[in-house]
C-alpha cells in the first residue's frame, strides 16, 4: 500500500472517530428493555445443565510509550452443572488445560510441561474464583456463574439497549451498561435462545482504556454437547508442581518482555 493510499485511509478512519466522538443516543437509546434482555440471557444460561463453546479473546494492554497491543487467544469450555469444568486456552504466551471433575482441579501448562493437581469440592462459582486468584481467568467466568444477572448488574448506573446487530451472521440486540469503573457491552443472539454471542469490557480509567473482547462460537447446551472427558491425560514427562508455581499461564506475556505494560 502506498503511503499516499495509506494516508487516505488514516484520514477516513479519523473521519468516521470524529463523527463517532459527536454521537449522541437518545436518552432510551433504541429501546429501553436491556435489563429485561440481560435477565432472560442469564436464566437461560443458569438453566443449562450441560454447555459446550469454542471462543476467541483479546485482551488489550498499554506500554509505557503509550502503544496498545492485543493479545488473542482462542480455546473451548465444557461446563456440567452444579460442579464440573474443563477449559482450554491457547494463545501466543499460554497453552493450558484446566479441568475440574466434582473434586480434584488439574491445570496442565502444555507450554511448561507442568501441572498442578488440587483436591477439594465446591460449585464453580467457587472454582472460579479459586481458579482467577492462581491467575487462570476461564473465558466470560460472568457468563458462567450460577448468578449471572446479579454479577453483571453489580454497580451499573445506566443500562441501554443500543440497536439490532449481527454478529457472524446471527441477529442480536446490542446492549451497553455502565460503571463507575468499567463500560461492558453484550450482544445477546434473538429468539428462544439468547445466547451472549460478543462480550467486551473496557476499562475506562486506565490509560487508553483498554479493552477485554470475548466472542463466543459453536454454542451447545443440552443433548447437543458432545460426551466430554473431566480427566485429563498428563504426558508421562510432565513434572508435578503447586498452583501457585505455574507462571506463564496468563494471557499476557511478563512484563520484562516488553519493557512494562500499564
Amino acid at each position: 500500500m502506498s503511503s499516499t493510499s495509506h494516508l487516505s485511509r488514516l484520514k477516513r478512519i479519523l473521519r468516521s472517530c470524529a463523527v463517532a466522538a459527536g454521537l449522541v443516543l437518545p436518552t432510551h437509546a433504541w429501546a429501553d428493555d436491556a435489563k429485561e434482555l440481560l435477565k432472560a440471557m442469564s436464566d437461560f444460561l443458569v438453566e443449562q445443565k450441560t454447555i459446550s463453546f469454542s471462543y476467541q479473546s483479546s485482551l488489550e494492554a498499554v506500554t509505557p510509550d503509550f502503544e496498545k497491543l492485543q493479545f488473542v487467544s482462542s480455546g473451548t469450555a465444557n461446563i456440567t452443572r452444579p460442579d464440573k469444568l474443563r477449559v482450554t486456552r491457547t494463545g501466543g504466551f499460554a497453552d493450558i488445560d484446566v479441568s475440574f471433575d466434582g473434586s480434584t482441579l488439574t491445570v496442565h501448562g502444555k507450554n511448561l510441561d507442568a501441572y498442578a493437581k488440587i483436591a477439594g469440592k465446591g460449585s464453580l462459582d467457587e472454582l472460579i474464583d479459586r481458579l482467577a486468584d492462581a491467575g487462570v481467568e476461564a473465558p466470560g467466568a460472568d457468563l458462567l456463574s450460577d448468578h449471572v444477572y446479579d454479577i453483571l448488574m453489580t454497580d451499573v448506573t445506566e443500562a441501554k439497549h443500543i440497536s439490532s446487530a449481527f454478529v457472524d451472521g446471527v441477529e442480536c440486540a446490542y446492549l451497553a451498561f455502565r460503571t463507575p469503573e468499567l463500560d461492558w457491552q453484550i450482544w445477546i443472539q434473538t429468539g428462544p435462545q439468547p445466547i451472549p454471542r460478543r462480550y467486551v469490557i473496557t476499562s475506562k480509567h486506565v490509560v487508553q482504556a483498554p479493552q477485554y473482547t470475548l466472542e463466543i462460537r459453536d454454542f451447545k447446551s443440552g443433548a447437543e454437547v458432545a460426551a466430554t472427558s473431566y480427566d485429563i491425560e498428563i504426558p508421562a514427562n510432565a513434572k508435578t508442581v503447586d498452583l501457585s508455581e505455574l507462571q506463564s499461564i496468563d494471557e499476557l506475556p511478563a512484563p520484562t518482555v516488553t519493557g512494562g505494560m500499564q
